[in-house]
């Protein structure tokens, strides 16, 4: 839980750190800010929720172990006759030594428990569906797109199979050194055209190229042969 809210935190620090040109040029430092506020308010209240818990488990965990020595002590009384004096003082030190390492070995298997939230997060990476295959089985010709013919059949394209498509059942044919242009407002699907022709994620349908059905190569051989220019802004010193 801990974990869960404070990632939201780096990331929000993050995001506001790569785009501070663009939050200072529209004014919106105060929106940022209390944006900022808001993830860290929620982090502290589950940290101060993870201390109270283990401070609450501590005191219980005390009470249960003075309980423990209390009945080793009485006990000691009671059968006084049948044991020496040696004895009782070695079963108080042991039942003493024994309530450190009762409450070091709880406290340690709940933060164990707590740092499996990693190797959960690790499996399910391990289950996710592998890329295509990255050679092919019929290598594109040398110098493949000769012409740069790009011809899109139906194509329906989304990140994740439970969303909704982003573009869906386009046709579109691109000529040879045409400069296409692509308008439209945030989310309208002008970089998932590009992550449908790299196959960042699988396309449904068929995006051909010079005559080769993308969906047939292999990704190496695919992206290797063309390139793109992204458009994260890098400053050079």
């Amino acid at each position: 839980m801990e974990s869960s809210t404070r990632s939201p935190v780096f990331s929000h620090l993050s995001s506001s750190l790569q785009g501070i040109w663009t939050i200072r040029a529209t004014k919106t430092e105060q929106q940022f800010q209390a944006k900022f506020d808001e993830h860290q308010d929620l982090h502290s209240e589950t940290w101060f929720l993870f201390l109270s818990t283990s401070r609450w488990l501590a005191v219980r965990l005390d009470a249960l172990c003075a309980v423990f020595v209390s009945i080793v002590a009485f006990g000691s009384i009671i059968i006084a006759n049948q044991l020496d004096a040696g004895q009782v003082g070695l079963a108080l030190s042991y039942a003493i030594t024994l309530m450190g390492m009762f409450q070091w070995g709880v406290r340690q298997s709940a933060e164990v428990e707590n740092l499996m939230t990693s190797v959960e997060r690790v499996l399910d990476y391990t289950e996710l569906e592998s890329e295509a295959p990255w050679e092919s089985y019929k290598p594109p010709p040398n110098g493949w797109p000769h012409h740069g013919v790009i011809v899109f059949e139906k194509v329906n394209f989304g990140y994740s199979p439970d969303c909704e498509p982003i573009l869906k059942d386009l046709n579109l044919a691109i000529r040879s050194k045409e400069k296409i242009g692509l308008v439209g407002r945030t989310g309208a699907g002008k970089s998932s055209l590009i992550s449908a022709l790299f196959r960042l994620a699988e396309p449904e349908g068929k995006i051909i190229i010079d005559g080769l059905v993308t969906s047939e190569l292999g990704l190496h051989d695919l992206r290797n042969s063309m390139s793109i220019i992204p458009q994260v802004l890098y400053e050079l010193i």
